[in-house]
């Protein structure tokens, strides 16, 4: 190692401190970085000053990408934990690497003609530990973006996670559904001509609508228009005597709910195909 990168790096575990906390102001500042804005002077500088403590390491190393994994996956992670977009994680290296130089040319430590030659390696090294940090902290938050999703579409798969019970129902779901709407149609009739009411038995058309979301996505939203209409029907021929605005609301809402529950699965299975292509790309 010549002379010249022996001053930078003898440099920088001097003036550590000094050097992270001119980079904590810069990126508090800096408009490409506007997630380090809220952090603590504090946590920024500890940050900073852990890197440049482990500068010396990295940069005497003939194995640079080996050492420098462990420290820029952790660099990753911290940030990934502040919830620090990556572009601004990488653009806060960038500014790290700046600051060494900036710090550098202060403190005039290449004068002569032989040191600013040598300055040129230590340049040259320094831009090579940097390009490994952003692959393996570009690697690391992808790894953590993955993990992320997977935890949030593994809740999402337990609240929607089939019980035997509702294996069952999948599997005898064309019995199921004409015996529902018969019964439904047979209540609605019942109800409306002997005991002229309309009051909760409509309740029970949410579940053949609910079901029919799940298992067929946009037929429900047909089945809750045929079910509307008969109970509109029903409600003209046995109690024209009563209002209907009462059944049209109800109408309306058989209808929105169909629209939701289908989006919502429609959405799901979007989302589960979403991360399978991800997670399989991140795998090759």
């Amino acid at each position: 190692m010549t002379a010249g990168s022996l001053k930078l790096v003898t440099l920088i575990e001097t003036h550590a401190e000094a050097i992270a906390e001119q980079w904590a102001k810069d990126v508090k500042k800096n408009a490409r970085t506007p997630s380090y804005h809220n952090l603590s002077n504090e946590t920024l500088t500890t940050m900073a000053v852990r890197f440049y403590d482990n500068f010396s390491q990295m940069f005497y190393t003939e194995k640079p990408a080996e050492i420098s994994r462990p420290y820029f996956y952790q660099y990753a992670e911290e940030h990934f934990r502040h919830s620090i977009p990556l572009s601004e994680a990488l653009y806060a290296l960038i500014l790290m690497r700046r600051h060494i130089w900036l710090y550098a040319e202060f403190q005039t430590i290449f004068i002569s003609a032989v040191e600013q030659k040598q300055a040129v390696d230590s340049l040259v090294r320094t831009i090579l530990m940097f390009d490994y940090a952003i692959i393996f902290i570009t690697q690391r938050y992808e790894e953590l973006l993955h993990g992320e999703v997977e935890k949030k579409m593994g809740r999402l798969r337990h609240i929607f996670a089939e019980s035997t019970f509702s294996l069952f129902l999948r599997r005898q779901k064309y019995i199921i559904m004409p015996c529902l709407l018969i019964l439904l149609m047979i209540i609605t009739s019942y109800s409306h001509a002997v005991l002229k009411t309309d009051i909760l038995f409509t309740h029970l058309y949410y579940i053949p609508i609910i079901l029919s979301a799940l298992w067929w996505k946009r037929v429900s939203i047909y089945l809750s228009i045929f079910l509307s209409l008969y109970l509109v029907i029903s409600h003209l021929i046995f109690l024209s005597h009563i209002p209907i605005y009462v059944e049209l609301v109800r109408c309306a809402i058989f209808i929105v709910i169909s629209i939701v529950v289908t989006w919502l699965g429609r959405g799901l299975v979007a989302a589960e195909e979403i991360l399978k292509r991800s997670l399989l790309k991140g795998e090759r």
